[in-house]
């Protein structure tokens, strides 16, 4: 498929589009291959792009792979035990925000969310019972025929949900649940860099944020012989990848490819044990590698 190749060039929007569209057209390349060049597109989210930008463009996209007449982003509030759905979506058209009880038990979003499980229905009417007492009446939107519903974890910890609906029934098969995790990390790594933004202390000259590397001694044990084991080019691409900088962009700044990049990415998320750009980011600076 070509969308490999014009994964790392254009935006978030314009990469996704190339993928959904690609996989339309290309319905003989096994599923696997396509959600494994579906994840390259999720290294072209930086700190810029929203939630609400995010939520918009998957909408767009994935809509033309599954049955997507509801789509919507739940964000669980632990604290407040709730659910705020964010940029609901039906039939194309936006519906504003709304909460819920994340302790309702009459809730398949509270279930999910409670017990950080998939829900998988492609007869609503016969298969609410499989998790419910009772059948649900939507908070917002038409009353689904079928739906999906998908935990998004942050740091192992359940931070809200994703979920698509539709007035069809028995539309679902398998692959569209691992379709719909794999565009969940989409929305959990917006997530993870919104907490980054909100959390740090920065400083600025000449409006660029300035980073620093912390003293080594400073470093508490566990985590300094890490820290030591990352090459000083790897340490370079590490403290760029926090700037919130694209793969290319970092390869365009220290004159190789961006192959090459990927290559240094994968190094440091092997010898940090992260499993992406977000959770790396995370860790170095609750690891305070970076202050």
């Amino acid at each position: 498929m070509s969308v490999k190749k014009s994964t790392p060039n254009g935006s978030f929007k314009q990469c996704l589009t190339a993928w959904s569209t690609g996989a339309v057209q290309n319905t003989g390349i096994p599923w696997a291959e396509q959600l494994s060049i579906l994840t390259e597109v999720e290294d072209l989210i930086t700190p810029e792009l929203t939630l609400e930008e995010i939520t918009e463009s998957i909408y767009q996209n994935v809509n033309q792979l599954l049955d997507a007449f509801q789509f919507a982003v739940g964000l669980y509030d632990e604290k407040k035990a709730n659910i705020t759905y964010k940029g609901m979506i039906e039939n194309g058209e936006r519906i504003p925000d709304f909460s819920m009880d994340a302790m309702d038990n009459n809730r398949l979003a509270s279930w999910c969310i409670r017990n950080e499980k998939e829900i998988f229905m492609n007869d609503f009417d016969k298969e609410y019972s499989l998790y419910l007492q009772h059948k649900p009446v939507p908070l917002a939107g038409s009353n689904p025929k079928a739906a999906i519903y998908v935990p998004l974890k942050l740091s192992n910890k359940v931070v809200g949900l994703i979920m698509v609906r539709t007035i069809h029934k028995n539309v679902y098969q398998p692959h569209h649940l691992f379709l719909l995790k794999t565009v969940g990390n989409f929305v959990v790594r917006t997530l993870a860099l919104t907490k980054i933004s909100s959390r740090l202390s920065v400083s600025y000259a000449s409006n660029q944020k300035v980073w620093n590397w912390n003293n080594i001694e400073n470093l508490a044990h566990s985590s300094k012989k890490i820290f030591s084991s990352l090459t000083s080019r790897e340490k370079d691409v590490l403290l760029l990848l926090v700037s919130g900088m694209p793969n290319k962009d970092i390869a365009n700044m220290l004159f190789v490819s961006p192959g090459t990049i990927k290559t240094h990415t994968l190094n440091i998320y092997r010898k940090m044990n992260v499993p992406n750009r977000s959770t790396a980011i995370l860790k170095s600076l609750d690891w305070e590698w970076i202050i």
